[in-house]
C-alpha cells in the first residue's frame, strides 16, 4: 500500500497543491507460489473460465 503526502501554498489566499510525493514500500514481494498454480490448472475444474458462457450440464456432471 502506498502513501501519498501532499505539498500546498497559497496562491492569492487560496490554498492549492503543488507537489506530491507517493511513498511506497518497494522491500515487500511476495513469490508466486508456482506448485499451487500448477495443480489448479491440472485440477478437472477450469479456472480462468469465461463467466458469460455457459458450460453444457453434460460436462458438469460427472
Amino acid at each position: 500500500m502506498s502513501i501519498r503526502k501532499s505539498t500546498f501554498t497559497n496562491i492569492k489566499g487560496h490554498q492549492v497543491e503543488y507537489s506530491a510525493n507517493t511513498i511506497t514500500n518497494d522491500e515487500r514481494h511476495y513469490h508466486r507460489e508456482a506448485k499451487s498454480q500448477k495443480a489448479q490448472l491440472n485440477s478437472v475444474h477450469k479456472h480462468g473460465t469465461r463467466g458469460d458462457v455457459k458450460t453444457p450440464i453434460k460436462k458438469k456432471l460427472t
